[in-house]
């Protein structure tokens, strides 16, 4: 079909184009903070974007929306300030003094991040009950998040610090392992609601639900039955594939893009899925664009969970976590748009407001996205 030799060419296209990965483009906003306590000695490590250092320090000394190593070099005192005033751990309500000691640039999945090497003034004492409390970007971007790993007697555990979620209580002996799967479910639940190409893609994929297509025409179908049967496929196809590339990338058995590969190939789906319900030419066995699609946004979903560095059982609890939280969330986006897409479904209302503009709106901010991960410029504001 030709709009899988399409999504060939563009794939392949966007996976040959040489990335800039120190551009300054739109993107997720998340930090790592990594703590490893071995013995009586607590150390860690600092990673945050250089975009978020651009828009918290004016590091791009020259305005040329590259960052250098000599740019962030000039600014390693404000990125160490930075750090010291915005993260604090405390051993049993003790003040454990951060001190940083190196600054580094690492490449991550998710791009290029300034990595602060701390060590604290916990040393020599027994560590019992940790306090995390961190504070940094919340008032820049109430989306950021500090993604939080501990490693403690060859055990990692990962947290998620968010605006509404700032501190995190670590007991040495006592560790709940339902309450970090409750906090990834949640991370899952966010990851499709906060995360708006997600979610508008979900959304393109179901709105012909409601329709067969016959000789290229939207046909209403008859039965509610059918329609949940339409969608369930659809979704069930995406979960599927998505699941699969969740699992591959997360235990490493695959190597992922760069994150503005995978951003630009997630704008893409959106596109392509938009202009086939505008103009539909994938009529029959819908569910395999779906499964296809979800194979890139796997690899999405994973991107937040390898730069964890976690593996093992220690990266299962928080995948499994993740994945039923995405899932639940999308089951609430189609318990609550099918219901009202049914009942108008033989009105013109529907097909003009819902199925044709927002198909059509979809395609655009799809196109908007997909230039700023190619052109490594930021356009829209979210």
């Amino acid at each position: 079909m030709r709009i899988f030799r399409l999504l060939i060419v563009l794939l392949s296209g966007i996976a040959q184009f040489e990335w800039c990965p120190h551009a300054l483009a739109h993107d997720t906003s998340d930090a790592f903070i990594t703590i490893d306590i071995e013995g009586l000695s607590l150390s860690g490590q600092y990673d945050i974007s250089l975009q978020d250092l651009e828009l918290l320090l004016n590091v791009d000394g020259n305005h040329d929306e590259k960052i250098t190593w000599g740019e962030l070099l000039a600014k390693e005192a404000d990125v160490f300030r930075y750090l010291t005033r915005h993260l604090i751990i405390k051993n049993e309500n003790v003040h454990c003094e951060i001190q940083p000691i190196d600054l580094q640039v690492s490449d991550l999945n998710r791009g290029m991040f300034a990595s602060v090497i701390f060590e604290t003034s916990c040393d020599r004492v027994p560590m019992t009950n940790l306090n995390v409390e961190y504070s940094g970007m919340f008032e820049e971007d109430a989306k950021h998040r500090g993604l939080l790993s501990i490693s403690h007697r060859d055990e990692t555990d990962s947290f998620v610090l968010s605006r509404e979620n700032r501190s995190l209580k670590y007991s040495m002996a006592e560790k709940s392992a339902g309450t970090k799967i409750t906090q990834f479910i949640l991370e899952g639940i966010n990851h499709i609601f906060h995360g708006i190409d997600h979610m508008l893609f979900l959304v393109a994929l179901v709105l012909p639900a409601v329709y067969d297509i016959r000789q290229k025409k939207y046909i209403p179908k008859e039965g509610f039955r059918d329609v949940i049967f339409s969608a369930f496929k659809v979704v069930t196809a995406f979960t599927a594939a998505h699941t699969l590339t969740l699992c591959l990338t997360s235990f490493a058995l695959i190597d992922p893009p760069p994150s503005r590969v995978v951003e630009g190939l997630v704008a893409l789906t959106i596109l392509l899925t938009s202009l086939n319900n505008l103009r539909p030419v994938v009529v029959y066995n819908f569910w395999l664009v779906g499964f296809l699609f979800g194979l890139i946004h796997g690899i999405g979903y994973a991107s937040v969970l390898t730069d964890l560095g976690l593996s093992g059982w220690s990266l299962a609890k928080p995948l499994i976590g993740f994945n039923v939280g995405v899932e639940l969330a999308q089951l609430v986006i189609l318990a609550v748009f099918l219901p009202p897409a049914f009942a108008l479904r033989f009105t013109s209302f529907y097909y003009l407001l819902f199925l044709v503009a927002g198909s059509c709106v979809t395609a655009a901010l799809a196109s908007v996205w997909l230039y700023e991960q190619v052109a490594g410029r930021s356009v829209l504001f979210f």
